[in-house]
């Protein structure tokens, strides 16, 4: 009886040596998000002096949620703290899984794993009042921004500014080409050409059978080949951000930036996050599409006239 009391309380003390090794903790700021929001997910971590490493095992995704970015610190108590920003393009009532931790101690190359806690959230999906105004799909956020943040978006303008000077240039080359060698015919004015695209998607009635996904793709492809063909934009090979950032710089569109956020946030959901739009959003999209045609060939005519009276003027 004694033996075994003793060799019970021996296993219970090495239990509780390893348990006291490493605890980790994970909380977030709040348990409802939005989908596609931001998630600062923050794991705390008391260790024992033997402790030698330890590193977050994860590097790209948590279960359903992709991680974004790690950022290691220690608080003012001298605690070890990973700071994960994660995503998720799941709507409903769901958690973050246990995330696991590799370490080792002083003197000893075996690896050992500890695990977080689960975190419960609930993922709210996009909803649309098309009698409302029209808003972006998360506000700001307050998260303190560092320079590998902005470093891709650096990297990704200035890729991005050379695509569109060497296009701009073998365009021009070819156009000149094709005029030497081919007689003048009428071409179909884009502004045209786009709403004679949108009403064949309208009367094709894809949503209406189904075909969702056909008929989002339908209607961005229209107005990104509508912005090619009028402006130049490089919109068949850009990103929906990457498109809304050149907008941002083209004065017939600076007053339609939320149409255009909401018609290519809307579809890029349908396509990439399996989102089911309401019978109300499907009319949207193409209310849009239309309302963003029709209002930049109006300005674009405005801007014109003026152009040429001014001309005429000094004329």
């Amino acid at each position: 009886m004694r033996l075994s009391s003793i060799i019970l309380l021996v296993a219970l003390a090495v239990t509780l040596s390893r348990a006291q090794e490493l605890r980790l903790h994970a909380d977030v700021d709040s348990t409802l998000y939005k989908i596609g929001q931001w998630i600062h997910l923050r794991v705390t971590a008391e260790v024992s002096p033997q402790i030698e490493s330890i590193q977050p095992l994860p590097k790209d995704s948590i279960g359903p949620f992709e991680i974004l970015h790690i950022q290691e610190s220690r608080d003012k108590n001298d605690r070890r703290i990973w700071n994960f920003r994660l995503t998720t393009f799941d709507s409903g009532r769901t958690f973050i899984p246990p995330i696991s931790f590799a370490y080792t101690l002083q003197g000893d190359t075996t690896q050992r794993i500890a695990t977080t806690n689960m975190v419960f959230l609930t993922i709210h999906g996009v909803a649309i009042d098309p009698q409302g105004d029209i808003k972006d799909i998360k506000p700001p956020l307050d998260a303190p921004w560092l320079f590998e943040d902005f470093l891709p978006y650096l990297i990704a303008l200035a890729i991005l500014l050379m695509g569109l000077l060497t296009y701009w240039y073998y365009r021009k080359k070819k156009l000149e080409r094709e005029a030497s060698l081919e007689p003048t015919r009428p071409a179909i004015p884009p502004t045209q050409a786009a709403l004679a695209a949108l009403r064949d998607v309208e009367d094709r009635k894809l949503w209406q059978q189904g075909k969702v996904k056909e008929y989002y793709s339908a209607v961005t492809e229209i107005i990104r080949r509508f912005l090619e063909d009028q402006y130049g934009i490089r919109a068949l090979e850009s990103t929906s951000d990457e498109i809304i950032q050149q907008l941002k710089s083209l004065p017939d569109a600076s007053l339609l930036l939320k149409q255009f956020q909401t018609l290519f946030t809307t579809a890029d959901l349908v396509k990439f996050a399996k989102y089911q739009p309401t019978t109300e959003e499907h009319e949207l999209e193409l209310r849009l599409a239309y309302e963003i045609v029709r209002s930049m060939a109006e300005i674009s005519r405005t801007r014109e006239l003026k152009e040429k009276k001014e001309m005429e003027h000094v004329g």
